[in-house]
């Protein structure tokens, strides 16, 4: 928005006779998105640091000649784990 339109908008505002709790819920209505927007990054960055990590160990088990866990056997062992 422009400045313009932003002085418009808060000329409006103004002139609205909101109590304090209307207020509020317009405050907390304008500062959802930006932390809905922030939690889908620090998920995003958690997905992306986790795709490096599991890149990172299959090419050191490459490296070093090892075997990694299959996903059928990790989820044996999670179903096992779980019936304990």
């Amino acid at each position: 928005m422009t400045t313009y339109a932003l002085n418009n908008l808060w000329t409006y505002l103004n002139g609205l006779s909101l109590k304090r709790a209307d207020r509020e819920w317009l405050a907390g209505k304008l500062l959802e998105p930006t932390a809905k927007e922030q939690k889908t990054k620090q998920q995003q960055e958690y997905v992306k640091e986790s795709l490096f990590r599991a890149l990172d160990e299959m090419e050191a088990a490459k490296r070093e000649g090892r075997t990694l866990t299959t996903l059928d056997d990790f989820i044996k062992e999670l179903k096992a784990e779980e019936a304990t």
